[in-house]
């Protein structure tokens, strides 16, 4: 169930335009023992990638709101969060201010 909940999250960070790209993981194998990857798994990004992600898909969703934070058709609507954490988010993060409506 927690892996399900990642690929989820996952796919909500790393959307564009409103559309859920889903990754889904390799089927574990089954067998004696675990196999261990010498080398970094497919998918993984660093934190970084991650920030930039989310930086991105919240200037997608504010595009899609008219810049609009909060509110029916506001970015945090869209992206499912409550408003202040949009905000905070958005401060955390540096999104300047021109991709916001002024009032928000």
């Amino acid at each position: 169930m927690r892996e399900l909940q990642h690929v989820i999250e996952r796919a909500v960070i790393t959307s564009v335009g409103g559309k859920l790209n889903i990754e889904l993981p390799a089927p574990a194998k089954v067998g004696r023992g675990l196999e261990v990857s010498s080398s970094e798994p497919a998918g993984v990004r660093t934190d970084a990638q991650i920030r930039q992600l989310e930086t991105d898909n919240i200037r997608s969703a504010l595009k899609a709101a008219g810049g609009k934070v909060s509110g029916a058709g506001g970015a945090a609507a869209l992206l499912g969060i409550k408003p202040t954490t949009l905000a905070s988010r958005i401060k955390a993060l540096g999104i300047a201010s021109s991709n916001r409506a002024s009032g928000n």
